[in-house]
């Protein structure tokens, strides 16, 4: 053995040495105290809970429904109502409110109006104690759940729940193993839940029955029997895209004349920008068909969806609905949005490539022709010598 090992390993058992002395002299105090009894003055609480002089308790009641369906609304009302009468019920609770949060999933805290309000309460020192139906109602998500008890806990004076189904009171501190069990079970209910959403959905989409929302879909709309139908004014505005795009205007150039016109966007804006009017050229609705699961939710706390960039599975319907735009100018758009254009690139056309004109079809100026105001006076005076050649043409 080296002189440098022998070194560490002498190290090795002084360390071990120290630590077992350190144990034995800790062994020998804890004996030495019991042997040797000391005076120690015991001071009791001052503020209990349970003192028959203490002042009302401020409970308010905490109800939700995930669904707005009518099954749903008569339990929300119920809940309320009963919170209501057992407030009451009870000489030393004073009824601060009812808190309710209808229709709003238990996944995700924020996107909780009332409960956000309720807690805020809590912390400027409205409410003592919060009456609820179970686990599941008041968060279905187990780092929420037992964090938001936590912190009402801490308060001073500690802020109590109460989940009636199982008459369990927070503020006893025998009761958190117990609760985090009962988080861990509602968690597991709202993923099993939302895994049944989902293959439903998914069952759907294979099977050819798509989930279409026309709510930012210019140019459609539904019957009363849910089938997608053209709304022809606003069919117009999606037909002048795709016809602007094929004679060579560009995205941009399209946005601005669609605000120039004073025309709405689907969302009711005034102005148009590139990125609309690009999502709308890459619409696969408007030649009939339905890409389906363009989306996906990442998980069903955070709610979050984000782009189906070939991480899942996609459907597409082909013919599901009536065209807007014919098919072969939709797959032209597609491959020319593959192609961007570059700027100073016309130059090398010839002029009947280079000018895209586009002549008015109906109206007093029909047969008129529409110029760029960009054009320089000598590209339009080699303009007019094309179209008067081509006029005697029978072009």
């Amino acid at each position: 053995m080296s002189k440098k090992m022998q070194v560490q390993q002498t190290g090795k058992w002084n360390k071990a040495a120290k630590a077992e002395k350190k144990r034995e002299q800790e062994k020998k105090r804890i004996r030495a105290a019991f042997e040797d009894k000391r005076d120690v003055e015991f001071i009791p609480a001052t503020v209990t809970s349970d003192s028959s002089n203490s002042p009302k308790l401020r409970v308010a009641a905490y109800c939700r429904v995930s669904t707005l369906e009518d099954a749903q609304a008569g339990s929300f009302e119920l809940q309320i109502q009963h919170f209501q009468q057992m407030i009451a019920a009870n000489d030393r609770w004073e009824e601060v409110g009812i808190y309710a949060d209808e229709g709003k999933s238990g996944t995700n805290m924020k996107k909780r109006p009332q409960f956000q309000q309720m807690i805020q309460d809590c912390r400027d020192g409205k409410i003592d104690l919060i009456l609820t139906k179970s686990v599941s109602r008041f968060a279905r998500n187990t780092m929420d759940c037992l964090r938001v008890i936590r912190e009402l806990k801490a308060l001073n004076p500690p802020v109590g729940v109460y989940f009636e189904d199982v008459s369990l009171n927070t503020v006893e501190a025998k009761n958190e193993f117990t609760l985090g069990v009962m988080s861990l079970v509602a968690q597991g209910e709202s993923e099993a839940k939302s895994a049944a959403i989902t293959w439903s959905v998914i069952e759907r989409f294979k099977n050819g029955i798509p989930i279409v929302s026309t709510t930012y879909l210019l140019g459609y709309d539904k019957d009363n029997f849910g089938k997608l139908v053209i709304v022809e004014e606003e069919a117009e505005v999606v037909r002048y895209i795709f016809n602007s795009y094929l004679d060579g205007q560009s995205v941009r150039e399209i946005a601005e004349s669609l605000t120039e016109a004073k025309i709405p966007t689907v969302k009711g804006k005034e102005v148009w920008n590139s990125g609309t009017v690009r999502n709308m050229l890459r619409n696969e609705k408007y030649c009939g068909d339905v890409l389906m699961q363009k989306t996906y939710t990442v998980d069903c706390f955070s709610h979050k969806s984000v782009r189906n960039r070939g991480q899942k599975p996609q459907y597409r319907l082909t013919n599901n609905h009536p065209a807007i735009i014919p098919r072969d100018d939709w797959m032209k758009v597609q491959a020319m949005l593959q192609q961007p254009r570059r700027r100073g690139s016309a130059q090398q056309k010839p002029i009947e490539e280079k000018f895209r004109v586009t002549r008015i079809k109906n109206g007093r100026l029909k047969g008129y022709v529409v110029l760029d105001t960009r054009w320089r006076t000598s590209d339009v005076e080699k303009l007019f010598d094309w179209l008067a050649k081509n006029s005697r043409k029978g072009k």
